[in-house]
């Protein structure tokens, strides 16, 4: 029995309210979030928001559908919000139309929505984020107060289609060390899957490591993992 079935039906009802809108306004868009982790892993986790990624050019028409649909403006969840996210409400859900990550190191392209993975959402056809873009996503979330390297480790066990790792790796660039602890902690929890990362990919980066020189004062990256980590009240000594 599929697991979206033990979504309560008033939260479909509107889940299926918000992507008509997005449907009726031609919103080119991908589903990601809790709801793509399902699509890729069959994992799913109780959740009453809808992650809806698009580019910034496509933000203002995705916001004016949902409104029009009787969603309203939730405000900030979180200082600086309004820089990559937008929270709409309706009832007890909340639909989200992200166009940066949260730490600003990357937007939302239209190659996301090009590569978008066709897929079935409560009755609806959908566009699933590409494998490589979400756990893209998902890879700098990593702090005390949230992680989601869990999903990152499910998703690369995922069931649906193989992982393209040179795309991966093209795409991470820079920050291609997380990606190397990745497969680290994917090597420890599950010994017996290491086959599913190519010998290639584990020579390059391999390879990557051993070259590794940071600059003498290379700044810190924590902030990149927790772009919220000196605003919350609970992490200041004043």
């Amino acid at each position: 029995m599929s697991k979206e079935l033990c979504i309560d039906p008033d939260n479909r009802a509107v889940y299926c309210e918000a992507l008509d809108a997005l449907g009726e306004a031609e919103v080119e868009f991908v589903l990601g979030g809790a709801f793509a982790v399902h699509f890729y892993t069959g994992l799913w986790r109780d959740t009453r928001d809808m992650d809806v990624f698009t580019t910034p050019e496509r933000v203002r028409e995705a916001i004016n559908a949902l409104l029009g649909a009787g969603f309203v403006d939730y405000g900030e969840m979180a200082k600086g919000d309004r820089e990559w996210i937008f929270h709409a409400r309706k009832q007890d859900i909340t639909v989200d139309v992200i166009w940066k990550f949260a730490n600003h190191i990357a937007g939302i392209e239209q190659e996301w929505l090009d590569e978008g993975v066709p897929g079935e959402f409560l009755g609806c056809q959908v566009l699933y984020t590409p494998l490589e873009e979400l756990i893209y996503s998902k890879i700098f979330t990593l702090n005390r107060h949230r992680s989601d390297w869990p999903d990152v480790m499910r998703l690369v066990k995922n069931r649906v289609r193989p992982v393209r790792w040179d795309h991966l790796l093209d795409i991470i660039g820079e920050h291609w060390l997380l990606l190397s602890a990745v497969v680290d902690v994917f090597d420890w929890q599950y010994p017996s899957d290491m086959g599913l990362i190519p010998d290639n990919v584990r020579r390059d980066l391999r390879r990557r490591r051993d070259e590794y020189r940071p600059e003498p004062g290379a700044p810190s990256r924590e902030v990149l993992l927790d772009p919220w980590m000196y605003t919350r009240v609970e992490d200041r000594c004043d």
